[in-house]
């Protein structure tokens, strides 16, 4: 297949797999002359000791000489690391250094983790996951049926909050769109039913600039979860 394509274009990704061995993850998507187009793994390459930019750069130098060489690579997507990006040491700057000019790119899977980790540091999302906390976070059974019971008693649009977690971070999403559907109710609840000081929070969220960016990070979140999706399904 990569023998007989017009082009082809990889993609390197490395990782630790379970064995705390580091694994380069190398795609390839190549293009025939009917501007057909087929996408597979190309192989995976353990690298034992060190993840250095000669490393990666001898273990995809070896395997794509082994396919005829990089004449016919359009294009080389990495995921932003120091060892794939450097100009000096770096598999990038390796590449040039034996005279094979071929385009890196940043992958959009990156960026989009990276523009996530960025927006999740913002003070509305503390604010959120503070107050959803004091609801429903942790040892907290009592106050979070007294939470179910006031939204069931003023007829909201949801009956609890949802909890979080930073281990996808997307997650945030729908926990974010449900936190805003419950925008007005919250400061009372937090006013009537909550026992601790919880004045700053209830003025957060009478703030108009706070919930305009409530709204922009729910949002975003909606956005990227829908590239998720998409991506999926490439």
């Amino acid at each position: 297949m990569v023998e007989k394509c017009k082009y082809f274009s990889l993609c390197l990704d490395e990782s630790t797999g379970l064995s705390d061995i580091s694994q380069l993850v190398i795609f390839i998507r190549t293009i025939q002359d009917d501007f057909s187009v087929a996408e597979e793994m190309l192989d995976i390459i353990p690298l034992y000791g060190t993840t250095k930019g000669t490393d990666i750069f001898e273990a995809v130098n070896k395997l794509v000489s082994d396919y005829g060489g990089f004449d016919k690579c359009s294009c080389i997507v990495n995921d932003g690391a120091g060892a794939m990006t450097g100009t000096a040491i770096g598999f990038a700057g390796l590449l040039k250094q034996n005279s094979i000019n071929c385009p890196m790119v940043h992958c959009i899977v990156h960026q989009e983790s990276l523009c996530g980790k960025s927006l999740r540091q913002i003070n509305v999302m503390k604010v959120a996951v503070k107050i959803t906390n004091i609801g429903r976070g942790g040892n907290r059974a009592l106050t979070q049926r007294k939470l179910r019971e006031f939204l069931a008693e003023v007829d909201a649009t949801y009956g609890d909050l949802l909890l979080n977690t930073d281990v996808r971070w997307l997650s945030a999403g729908k926990c974010l769109q449900r936190f805003f559907a419950l925008r007005k109710e919250i400061p009372i609840f937090l006013k009537n039913e909550v026992k601790s000081d919880t004045t700053e929070l209830e003025n957060q969220m009478a703030d108009a600039q706070f919930l305009a960016d409530l709204a922009f990070l729910i949002d975003m979140t909606f956005h990227f979860n829908e590239l998720n999706l998409k991506l999926q399904l490439i």
